[in-house]
């Protein structure tokens, strides 16, 4: 059994968490039989690359972002779509793909929070629920396999089903940010970095501290165990993800902001 320390900033742990969801062996199934649908979001983009092997500006394919120290949301006019694949190639109707989709089909959503339970919840801030408004009742209903890309640097001590009751486009006075529900995702499997080594190297992962300063701020550090031969595996994949640059801010001006009303700095409270 050996043993290695190793400290991952966010975006080297949204890269390995997304190499190992590309090698989860339902992704790999839905790809060649099936529906891949992946929602927009900052992490998700990371997937996309990953089964694409094409580079996107991941700082413009989200629509919800928090940057520059604030909840916020990106330019509208860089707004993308959700992308569907089915048995590989590009499906240009996602609620076409949600109809037809079932428990061999594949739904990948990013999330905000991941609690002590492994339970997570994403921000909501349309107000006809967004992303997991428009699309939960097709895939919980349907059992369609749903996996969460979600680094440890979202973890929160408050169980996500009780942070919950706190939120609402319409329940604050005031605030650093836009307004925003947060929305439990029930079905969800998550993928952290924990089930991410797993996946790719077969090595536990055991998270034993986190944050930094000076570039490492919102960093997981770690504790890898395994055999001789997984542990070189798991080292190689470290090395591989090392040294993933960080997303540039990226964030709507508020004059030109659709939701200026419902955000604390747009509505002029804060």
């Amino acid at each position: 059994m050996k043993r290695a320390l190793v400290t991952l900033t966010p975006p080297e742990s949204k890269r390995l968490i997304a190499k190992a969801i590309t090698a989860l062996d339902e992704v790999q199934n839905a790809l060649k039989n099936g529906f891949v649908y992946i929602a927009t979001g900052t992490t998700t983009a990371y997937v996309v690359e990953e089964i694409l092997g094409e580079k996107l500006e991941k700082e413009k394919w989200t629509v919800g972002v928090i940057s520059k120290g604030r909840t916020c949301v990106t330019r509208k006019e860089t707004w993308p779509k959700h992308l569907v694949l089915y048995k590989g190639k590009c499906f240009d109707d996602p609620l076409e793909a949600l109809k037809h989709m079932g428990p061999k089909d594949v739904f990948i959503k990013g999330a905000n929070a991941i609690d002590i339970n492994w339970n997570v919840a994403v921000f909501a801030a349309a107000p006809d629920g967004g992303t997991i408004g428009k699309t939960f009742g097709w895939t919980i209903t349907k059992g369609v396999f749903t996996i969460t890309p979600v680094s440890l640097e979202k973890f929160v001590p408050t169980p996500v089903e009780e942070a919950a009751k706190l939120t609402g486009i319409y329940s604050f006075d005031w605030g650093t940010g836009l307004y925003a529900a947060l929305v439990p995702i029930p079905h969800a499997h998550p993928v952290t970095e924990v089930e991410a080594y797993r996946i790719l190297a077969d090595v536990e992962a055991i998270p034993i501290a986190a944050g930094g300063a000076g570039g490492a701020e919102g960093s997981v550090t770690l504790v890898l165990e395994g055999d001789d031969k997984a542990m070189e595996k798991a080292k190689e994949i470290t090395k591989a993800v090392k040294g993933e640059p960080y997303l540039r801010p990226y964030t709507a001006e508020c004059e030109d902001c659709p939701f200026a009303r419902i955000c604390g700095i747009g509505s002029g409270v804060f």
